[in-house]
């Protein structure tokens, strides 16, 4: 079934971070696309002096002399719901919003509202799927575009792509992939069901997956956890939030371990040995163990575990006393 409409494809944008960032950029450079307008969460205040920062979408907006729209929210900003209706787009596409679109905007593209997500629906629907699947131990995962509806990431399938989860990938090197990847992908998809190309696929629900946004408290580390679980949850959280421990009342930020055999004498938390060459040794679930090989103090730069144990120590305490 076709849509009867051709190119090009009156469209408007909604994203925030990186993830969104080669989709926007392809949209704008592709004259099958006019795109009318792009919208991205509002800048807010950060760090000590509170001063404003912009999400990369906004900026690349920006950049290209782009149309912006900033709301907090629809609800308490009713006149872009006015604004988008007066655009009369055929597509709204959606990459990694932030905000829930009303139905009230759902019903205004003429073609359809399609969201990219970075996950191989039905798993992992919600708000970080690239770091839930590193820590859940994925061996590959991808993306995925679909309709969307009133409900959370539940829209009909329209195409669907995987990537392998290499061993060495963090947070940072699958955003790179999977947003390189799913910006070709939501292009083609958009023209090809515009074209009439492409049958919806309802999704299983009953194997539906969910994961929950991503917070510094879900960053801290459990060192009840096995060696290869912990190294997961590493690579997850690495570059933001940061895995995270605390020491001496610091929170010490992680970006890498080795796994390894533990102690039989050692439990979960200790340390076990604090060495230049090796790092500083912790003693994990399973009767394993992680070498800490980079590490961050508060307001400090990242260090290799060399760098680190010059200027700083580890007694051997256990680490689950901080808790």
């Amino acid at each position: 079934m076709t849509s009867g409409k051709t190119p090009p494809f009156k469209t408007i944008f909604m994203g925030c971070p990186e993830f969104a960032v080669p989709s926007l950029k392809l949209i704008a450079a592709d004259k099958r696309f006019d795109l009318q307008a792009v919208f991205c969460m509002p800048p807010k205040p950060a760090g000590r002096r509170k001063k404003l920062t912009y999400l990369p979408v906004d900026l690349l907006a920006k950049e290209l002399g782009l149309v912006l729209r900033t709301p907090s929210s629809f609800k308490k900003n009713p006149e872009e719901i006015d604004f988008i209706r007066e655009l009369a787009p055929d597509f709204i596409v959606v990459t990694a919003y932030g905000l829930i679109l009303p139905p009230a905007v759902l019903e205004i593209p003429k073609i359809a509202p399609i969201n990219l997500h970075a996950s191989v629906l039905p798993l992992l629907r919600g708000a970080a799927p690239i770091h839930y699947a590193l820590m859940q131990g994925f061996k590959e995962t991808g993306n995925s575009v679909m309709l969307m509806n009133d409900k959370m990431d539940e829209g009909d399938v329209l195409s669907v792509e995987k990537i392998p989860i290499e061993d060495t990938d963090t947070s940072d090197t699958l955003v790179e992939k999977l947003a390189d990847n799913g910006a070709r992908l939501l292009v083609d998809t958009l023209i090809k069901f515009a074209a009439g190309e492409i049958t919806p696929q309802p999704q299983d629900h009953s194997a539906a997956t969910y994961c929950s946004k991503v917070t510094p408290m879900t960053a801290k580390i459990d060192w009840t956890l096995p060696a290869e679980a912990l190294n997961n949850h590493v690579r997850a959280m690495s570059s933001n939030p940061g895995a995270w421990f605390q020491y001496k009342g610091e929170r010490i930020k992680v970006f890498k371990l080795n796994p390894k055999e533990g102690s039989s004498n050692a439990k979960p938390g200790d340390i076990i040995a604090c060495c230049i060459d090796s790092g500083v040794t912790v003693q994990c679930g399973d009767n394993t163990a992680v070498d800490i090989l980079e590490l961050q103090r508060p307001g400090k730069s990242q260090l290799n575990a060399r760098q680190f144990l010059c200027g700083s120590t580890f007694e051997l305490c256990n680490l689950m006393d901080e808790y």
